[in-house]
């Protein structure tokens, strides 16, 4: 009986492990999407480009992910972007976010979303999200 519980416990650890990496794995790819359509536009591409680092990197056909490391950055994927943001900004203001993104975001609305992640996040973090980001509209515009 002992053997059955477990086991039992085993399996449902298992697929839980699964289930909450799936999930995180899903909502990034949603809230990235969102991002991408609502917030993120050309001019920010380009803004996130005229870093001069960036640019000569890219033109240099260097991986933003080598990028990152080279950096020293907390995180370089989008998965862990979402961790790191969730972690530091809530789940309450990041769904705060979201709506605000759903619904169109104005100039003012912008800026209280920069200004929370500024304020919630260090530096290096604000930078490895702007990369995530850059990678994602680089992705966005290759397969588009």
């Amino acid at each position: 009986m002992l053997k059955w519980v477990l086991v039992f416990v085993l399996l449902f650890g298992t697929i839980g492990y699964f289930a909450y990496n799936a999930i995180v794995h899903y909502g990034a790819n949603k809230l990235v999407d969102q991002v991408a359509a609502e917030i993120v536009d050309n001019k920010d591409a380009d803004k996130l480009m005229d870093d001069p680092e960036i640019e000569n990197y890219i033109k240099d056909g260097g991986d933003l992910d080598e990028l990152a490391k080279q950096k020293d950055l907390p995180f370089h994927t989008k998965e862990e972007a979402l961790k790191t943001v969730i972690k530091k900004v809530g789940m309450d203001n990041l769904k705060d976010m979201k709506n605000k993104a759903l619904d169109g975001v104005s100039p003012e609305e912008r800026q209280e979303i920069e200004a929370t992640l500024n304020e919630k996040l260090s530096p290096k973090e604000m930078e490895a999200l702007k990369l995530v980001a850059l990678k994602e509209i680089k992705k966005r515009q290759q397969e588009g």
